[in-house]
């Protein structure tokens, strides 16, 4: 009743009143009541009306029509049996069914456009050749699967894969990596899909990066966002889980295409789609205009339908808040109402879901709809529309509610919601998530609650959270009571659980018993422990084996590891080094220090990747420096880099794209951003909000913003509140205040 309207009861109560009538005629007639002509006639039309309007009951809504949509994307279940794999041939894949996102339609042409040759192709196949995991990351939309793709199909005859083994979850991956077979891919497209049960992924990430045959391969993909939602950089309890992704440098793909890129795409302008994608002047990103993303924002944001978009919110919103399977169609329909205005709300009559269904679930341009149906009654939102709506603040509370009352979820499930409410400033609500596992016993649910006591500052309940965690055998849990213990001043205790956490194969542990042994003069344990940490995958455990070679033992020997695992793409060794510190502008260049900057920049060290853009800049490879400040703003060293890009996007004319990336420095804080905003404002006039970014930049120290609030005044005619502010700025011995006050004066 809910999908259809009204008028399907009636013509089924109809229906049932025709056919009872045909009933009786017939009786009626047989008993000799009526006549046969009579009675049979009756009996024929009253069947006939039955029929049809059984036959109206049931037709499908009149649609207006559209063009044929593309192949559907086969449905992912919403929790996948164990052991739940594909098996595809190489020769056989079809990149629609990976993940690749349906292009918009072009009437006769192919479904994807031809492939446009990323400059980060040589760097994959570099790493494929390599074997273990292998990583693309990027926005939603970038070209992640369809460069994976594409890589595969180019390398499957030289590294000698016959076939790509798909897992339909987390659970069906960690039975695959028991025994990865040979010449084969793993695949793995959004890799978040698969990680969940915190500590277990990190077994699992660390067998397959270190196992399985030389032509075996771990191909995944991961957005920017879903990185950052996992906590991967982070030390929370998502972060540390999934510490292994941080060794593994990612294949990065950006939004837009650079020169060379583009010179490719160019080649390829007979398709429309590509054409049209290279003038596209909104720099939505070349992969996302073919996707027809933006359109598909569009589309969600301006509601013509607002029922429909209601639906693909409340999609949006369970994904961002860790559902990521596909969604049951009662949750969105549940969920839905509180994303409707109150006029629409209010609205009399019933509620016409099911053209609010189609709408939303309409490719858009023949792409990808903002609702993909993924299974019977279940659908997933649009990953490019996840994205979007990551600026726009916290998941709403209906949503929160409708998981933590979900009774069905799994514990992967389980552990992903309760990552996201971690990321969302809810511990309360991770804590019931966690709290519920705990009570089956799961190690990783009690480590979880443990550091959710420690950083609420209660290290009594930590610490017997700990515990309870190291009884069940966690490793993590150990080693974080040998640090309680540490910092309390009970040494012994602490090497003991530093000790059964490297028994039980935690690297962490395996590292802080290093470091305890050298504090207490133990240099040669000291090095048995770090060694055992990097022969178990932990660059950690090298480098500081390096460190204490360098300061105990033999300085050759240590600067040589020190070397080593900086070229292994170590950002802190490639520091210890002290390799990054010559940014200066007339330093020479030096191709070593060029080449370790960029590995760790490109492994996401943010301080690399600044002085790797400050340093193209004077080298005057602009575009490239664009590029890395970009990257670097990303960073903890954000607001330095927007400031930095800002001021090469000015000094190329660009004073637009420049404003903006001031302001967003400004807003982070940056005083120096906040005189050049109000710089760039006073130059187009508006001299009220210039006048509000040098008094915050004064506040915050700036005093150079004397200066400028004097030449504004003075500009503004208000010429006694400009001199105070040129004679303030003199007095403390600014030379350009007193050249000002002197041009002031007049001359005889």
């Amino acid at each position: 009743m809910s999908f259809e309207s009204g008028s399907r009861a009636w013509r089924l109560l109809g229906a049932g009143a025709a056919a009872a009538v045909a009933v009786a005629a017939g009786l009626l007639t047989s008993g000799g009541t009526l006549p046969g002509t009579v009675g049979w006639t009756i009996e024929v039309v009253a069947a006939a009306v039955t029929g049809l309007l059984v036959l109206l009951a049931f037709r499908p809504p009149r649609r207006a029509p559209r063009p044929a949509p593309p192949p559907p994307v086969p449905a992912r279940p919403a929790s996948a049996p164990a052991r739940a794999i594909r098996t595809l041939r190489i020769g056989e894949l079809d990149p629609v069914a990976l993940g690749v996102h349906p292009a918009w339609l072009l009437p006769g042409g192919a479904p994807l456009p031809p492939y446009v040759p990323r400059t980060a192709d040589a760097e994959l196949d570099r790493a494929l050749a390599r074997g273990g995991l292998v990583l693309v990351q990027g926005d939603a939309a970038t070209g992640k699967t369809r460069t994976a793709y594409e890589a595969v199909l180019r390398n499957a005859e030289r590294l000698g894969w016959e076939n790509v083994l798909v897992p339909a979850d987390a659970g069906a991956l960690r039975e695959l990596a028991r025994a990865l077979p040979p010449k084969t891919v793993v695949w793995l497209d959004d890799l978040e899909r698969y990680l969940a049960t915190d500590s277990l992924d990190d077994r699992v990430l660390t067998t397959l990066c270190t196992r399985g045959p030389s032509d075996t391969v771990i191909l995944a993909t991961l957005r920017s966002r879903a990185r950052e939602a996992l906590g991967v950089d982070t030390d929370g309890p998502g972060g540390r889980a999934r510490r292994v992704l941080t060794r593994v440098t990612p294949v990065e793909l950006e939004r837009a295409l650079d020169r060379t890129e583009t010179a490719a795409a160019h080649r390829f302008q007979s398709d429309p789609r590509i054409a049209g994608a290279l003038l596209d002047e909104t720099r939505p990103g070349f992969g996302a205009h073919i996707a027809a993303g933006p359109e598909a924002v569009r589309r969600w944001r301006e509601a013509e339908n607002e029922r429909g978009a209601a639906l693909v919110s409340a999609a949006v919103d369970l994904r961002r808040a860790g559902y990521l399977e596909p969604v049951p169609l009662d949750w969105l329909v549940a969920l839905h109402p509180h994303y409707l205005s109150p006029r629409f709300r209010n609205r009399l009559g019933e509620p016409d879901l099911a053209g609010a269904l189609e709408w939303a679930t309409q490719p858009v341009r023949g792409a990808s709809p903002c609702l993909k149906p993924a299974g019977p009654d279940r659908y997933v939102a649009f990953d490019y529309l996840v994205d979007a709506a990551e600026t726009g603040g916290d998941v709403p509370e209906p949503v929160w509610q409708r998981l933590l009352g979900a009774h069905a979820l799994t514990p992967d499930q389980t552990f992903r919601i309760a990552r996201a409410a971690v990321r969302f400033g809810r511990l309360s609500e991770a804590a019931n998530l966690w709290q519920r596992l705990a009570q089956r016993g799961d190690q990783h649910a009690l480590f979880d609650l443990g550091w959710a006591a420690q950083a609420a500052g209660d290290q009594a309940v930590a610490e017997q959270w700990y515990l309870r965690a190291a009884e069940a055998g966690n490793g993590w849990a150990m080693s974080n009571l040998g640090t309680l213990a540490e910092n309390r001043g009970e040494v012994q205790v602490a090497e003991q659980w530093y000790q059964r956490a490297a028994e039980a194969g935690d690297t962490t542990g395996m590292t802080n018993l290093g470091g305890l042994l050298a504090q207490t003069g133990r240099i040669d344990q000291a090095r048995a422990a770090y060694q055992r940490a990097a022969a178990a995958g932990d660059p950690n455990g090298l480098r500081k084996e390096a460190v204490l070679e360098l300061l105990h033992g033999d300085r050759k020997r240590g600067a040589a590891l020190l070397r080593k695992v900086a070229l292994s793409g170590d950002p802190a060794a490639v520091r210890l080094m002290g390799l990054l510190s010559q940014t200066e502008e007339n330093a020479p260049h030096r191709p070593d220090v060029e080449a370790l900057r960029r590995l760790a920049a490109e492994m996401g060290d943010g301080q690399a990747a600044l002085d790797l853009a400050r340093n193209l800049w004077n080298q005057g490879d602009l575009d490239a420096a664009e590029t890395w400040f970009r990257r670097a703003a990303e960073t903890e060293n954000g607001r330095v880099a927007e400031f930095g890009l800002a001021v090469l996007l000015e000094q190329r004319g660009r004073p637009g794209d420049a404003e903006v990336w001031y302001r967003r420095s400004a807003e982070h804080g940056l005083p120096e951003a906040m005189l050049n905003l109000g710089t760039l404002l006073q130059d187009r006039g508006v001299f009220a909000e210039a006048e509000r970014w040098y008094h915050r930049a004064l506040e915050a120290g700036h005093l150079p913003a004397e200066v400028n609030l004097g030449a504004l005044h003075w500009r503004r005619g208000n010429l006694a509140e400009g001199r105070a502010w040129y004679q303030r700025a003199a007095d403390r011995g600014d030379e350009l205040a007193k050249q000002a006050l002197e041009n002031l004066e007049p001359r005889g």
